[in-house]
C-alpha cells in the first residue's frame, strides 16, 4: 500500500510565480510609503530655505536678517542630525520618530508663514530644519529594516531617485504657485506635504521599528571573540569625511551663485536660471542614483567615487569660464552625474564602514551633519570672496575645494566594499 504525502508551502511561498498575498501586503505598503515619502519631503529637507529667503526678501527683510534666519535652520539640521543618528542605533520606534518630524514640520512651516515675525521665524526655521534634516537617516534607517542588508543599496537608490523627482516637479510646482498667489504659497503648500506624508507614515508596518542588532553579537546575546573596533576611531572615516565635507563645500554655493551672478549682470531670468538648474540636475540624477543603488551590491566604491568626485571641479571651472546656456546646462548635467553617484554612495560606504562594529546610523547622521556644515560655509565664504574680489575669484575658490577632494581621495580612501 503506496502511502502519498503532502508537502505544505510554507507561508509566503510562490506558487505561480506570483508572491503570496501574506507577504506582498506588507512588502507593498513599504514599498509605497516609502516612495511617496521621499517624493513629498524633498522639497522639505532642499528647497524650505530658498522659499522661505523669497518671502522674507518680498518683506523687504535685510540680508543679515534673512541670512541669521537661514543660518538657524542650518543649526537646528546640524543639532537634528547627530543627535539623531546617535539616537536611532538605541530606539527602535522609528515610526512614531517619523511622525513627530512631520507634525513638527507641518507646524513650524504654517507658523512662519502666519506670523512672519524675526524671533518667531528663527525659532520656528530651527525647528523645521532640524526635523527636516532628520528625513533622511530616519528614512535610510527605515529601508535598511524593511528591505534587508541584501536589498539595502536598491532601495537606497530608488529613495534618492524619488527624492531628485520630487525636488523637480514640486518646486515646479510651487514656483509657479508663489508667483500666481504670493509668496506664502509654496510654504503653506510645504506644510501641507508634511502633513499628507503622515498618513504614508500610518501606511508603514512593523517591520520599519525592528530593533537594531548590534555587530559583535551571536544569535544568544553573547558577544563573539572577535574584537570590534568602534567605527568612529576608523581612520578611513576621517578621510571619507573629509572629502564629504569638501566636496559639499565646492558643491553648496555654486547654484546660488550662479543665480546671483545672472541677477547683478543680467544675463537672463534669475526665474529661468532656477528652474534650469533645477529640472536639469534633478532630471540628471534620477536615473543615476537609481542605478548605482541598483549595482552598489555588485560595485566597488573607490571608482565610481574617484569620478564623481573629478566632475565637480571640472563643473566650478565650467560655471566660471562661460554664463551661456549651453555651458550652464552642460554644468547642471555633471552636476546630477556626481551628485546621484556620491549622494547614494555615501550610503554605502558608511554601511561598509560600521559592518565591523556597528553604529550604522551614527555614522550616516554624523556624514549627514558634516554636508550640512560643508554647504554653510560654502555659502558663508563664497559670498564674502564673490563680495570682494568677484564671481570668477568665488567658483575658483569652490573649483579648488573640489580638486582637493578627488586628490585626497585619491590618495588616502582605501576601497571599502570588501572588507
Amino acid at each position: 500500500m503506496t502511502v502519498t504525502t503532502l508537502k505544505t508551502r510554507p507561508a509566503g511561498s510562490k506558487t505561480d510565480g506570483r508572491p503570496a498575498p501574506d507577504t506582498a501586503g506588507p512588502e507593498f505598503r513599504d514599498t509605497v510609503a516609502l516612495d511617496g515619502l521621499s517624493f513629498l519631503l524633498a522639497d522639505v529637507q532642499d528647497n524650505l530655505g530658498a522659499f522661505l529667503t523669497a518671502l522674507l526678501a518680498a518683506y523687504g527683510w535685510t540680508a543679515s536678517d534673512i541670512g541669521m534666519t537661514i543660518a538657524s535652520g542650518g543649526v537646528g539640521a546640524v543639532t537634528a542630525r547627530l543627535a539623531g543618528g546617535w539616537a536611532l542605533d538605541r530606539l527602535s520606534s522609528r515610526r512614531a520618530l517619523l511622525a513627530a518630524c512631520c507634525a513638527v514640520t507641518a507646524v513650524s512651516i504654517a507658523t512662519a508663514a502666519a506670523f512672519p515675525g524675526f524671533w518667531q521665524i528663527v525659532c520656528v526655521h530651527f525647528l523645521a530644519g532640524g526635523a527636516g534634516a532628520l528625513f533622511s537617516p530616519l528614512l535610510a534607517a527605515i529601508s535598511r529594516k524593511t528591505a534587508g542588508d541584501d536589498g539595502y543599496m536598491a532601495r537606497m537608490g530608488r529613495n534618492e531617485a524619488f527624492n531628485h523627482s520630487g525636488n523637480a516637479i514640486v518646486a515646479c510646482v510651487m514656483s509657479a504657485a508663489g508667483s500666481a498667489v504670493g509668496p506664502t504659497a509654496p510654504l503653506w503648500a510645504i506644510s501641507g506635504l508634511a502633513g499628507i506624508s503622515l498618513l504614508l507614515v500610518g501606511l508603514m508596518t512593523r517591520g520599519a521599528d525592528a530593533p537594531e542588532v548590534m555587530s559583535g553579537a551571536s544569535g544568544h546575546g553573547t558577544t563573539e571573540s572577535v574584537p570590534v573596533r568602534h567605527p568612529l576611531t576608523d581612520p578611513r572615516l576621517l578621510v571619507f569625511l573629509s572629502c564629504y565635507l569638501l566636496f559639499n563645500i565646492a558643491n553648496g554655493a555654486t547654484v546660488p551663485l550662479m543665480i546671483e551672478r545672472h541677477a547683478v549682470f543680467h544675463f537672463g531670468s534669475p526665474s529661468s536660471m532656477t528652474a534650469l538648474c533645477i529640472i536639469v540636475a534633478q532630471a540628471t540624477m534620477v536615473p543615476v542614483a537609481w542605478i548605482v543603488g541598483r549595482a552598489a551590491k555588485h560595485w566597488p566604491r573607490r571608482l565610481p567615487l574617484l569620478l564623481a568626485l573629478a566632475l565637480q571641479p571640472v563643473r566650478d571651472l565650467l560655471i566660471m569660464w562661460s554664463a551661456r546656456w549651453p555651458a550652464m546646462c552642460v554644468a547642471e548635467v555633471l552636476d546630477g552625474l556626481s551628485s546621484g553617484v556620491i549622494l547614494v554612495l555615501f550610503y554605502a560606504v558608511l554601511s561598509d564602514l560600521a559592518s565591523a562594529g556597528g553604529r550604522r546610523n551614527l555614522l550616516i547622521g554624523t556624514g549627514l551633519a558634516v554636508g550640512t556644515i560643508g554647504a554653510l560655509l560654502s555659502n558663508f565664504g563664497s559670498g564674502l570672496v564673490a563680495t570682494h574680489y568677484g564671481f570668477n575669484a568665488a567658483f575658483l575658490m569652490l573649483a579648488g575645494s573640489g580638486l582637493l577632494a578627488f586628490t585626497l581621495f585619491l590618495v588616502a580612501m582605501p576601497e571599502t566594499r570588501n572588507t
